[in-house]
């Protein structure tokens, strides 16, 4: 009981690890900076001062997507799986996490996003150091 009564009282932070370098994930990262008034959100990128970054951007540099996302509770969401997770934690997202139940709108994230990321070599170019 006293570690549900914990985890009820602890606040909820996540986790965005992202690559930087990609100018659209750059520029979505700024965005919910400035939309983040609750402060739920850490970000982790490769100038961060966290203290698992490295260990983090290896995860990420790993994995076939630009960022991903981690609770609390050390669960993960990839990608075009982690949007709907953010969404839902910004001021107005609830409104738009709704639209993620519409069918065909998580397959069409999933593309648009696959694409966004495999090219991210397109959009890092000249970015990176």
């Amino acid at each position: 009981m006293e570690t549900l009564a914990t985890h009820c009282s602890e606040s909820l932070s996540l986790t965005i690890v992202c690559d930087e370098r990609c100018i659209v994930v750059r520029r979505l990262a700024s965005l919910l900076h400035l939309w983040d008034r609750q402060g739920i959100f850490v970000f982790v990128d490769r100038d961060s001062k966290h203290a698992n970054a490295k260990q983090l951007m290896q995860d990420l540099d790993a994995s076939n997507w630009s960022l991903f996302l981690i609770d609390n509770y050390k669960k993960r969401w990839y990608g075009p799986e982690a949007i709907p997770i953010i969404l839902k934690n910004l001021p107005f997202g609830k409104l738009a996490a709704v639209f993620y139940i519409l069918p065909g709108t998580m397959w069409l994230t999933r593309n648009i996003y696959q694409l966004v990321s495999t090219s991210r070599q397109i959009f890092t170019h000249g970015a990176a150091a």
